[in-house]
């Protein structure tokens, strides 16, 4: 943790991180070895620990979920404490999806669900089970999560004061 450029220091052998497919969604993580099996299992995915509402403002944070309504925040918009599933996108729909975010003690891994070609772009999507106990939270860090550019931010600030959030 600490080291410049630690997110791109720390892909494994097989992944690149290049432009992604998406449009406007800048930098993407691509196979570029032998086809990852469905299974495999990347993580956990590494950042700081921020507040709910520098959460709310970044496209780097997943929400884990403690029990009973207590959830932490960890946020990897700073690449000298993330790690390289910071620029892993996300699937814009169900069937792009080759990856799938769930919770396991504490942390956050993705798991392949659908083999990766080489060449082809590791796309995330959630498990079910993750985001339902966590409702509007997940569902707006989500939004703000794959938004390309920001253009879920121009909704935000009344997402925030609907939901009486402040903003940084």
């Amino acid at each position: 943790m600490g080291v410049a450029d630690r997110a791109r220091q720390t892909l494994p052998p097989g992944l690149a991180i290049r432009k992604s497919g998406i449009p406007d969604a800048g930098l993407g993580v691509f196979n570029k070895g032998d086809p990852v099996a469905v299974g495999a299992h990347f993580g956990p995915y590494q950042g700081d620990v921020v507040n709910k509402d520098e959460a709310m403002t970044s496209g780097y944070s997943w929400v884990i979920y403690k029990g009973r309504k207590c959830e932490e925040y960890i946020d990897a918009k700073r690449q000298m404490n993330a790690n390289w599933m910071r620029y892993v996108n996300c699937a814009r729909n169900d069937e792009e999806k080759n990856l799938v975010a769930f919770q396991y003690q504490g942390g956050i891994f993705y798991r392949c669900c659908r083999s990766i070609k080489p060449g082809a772009e590791l796309l995330v999507w959630y498990e079910e089970d993750y985001a339902k106990d966590l409702g509007l939270t997940f569902d707006y860090l989500w939004n703000i999560k794959c938004s390309p550019n920001g253009y879920f931010k121009t909704l935000s600030l009344h997402f925030l004061s609907v939901f009486g959030l402040s903003t940084i």
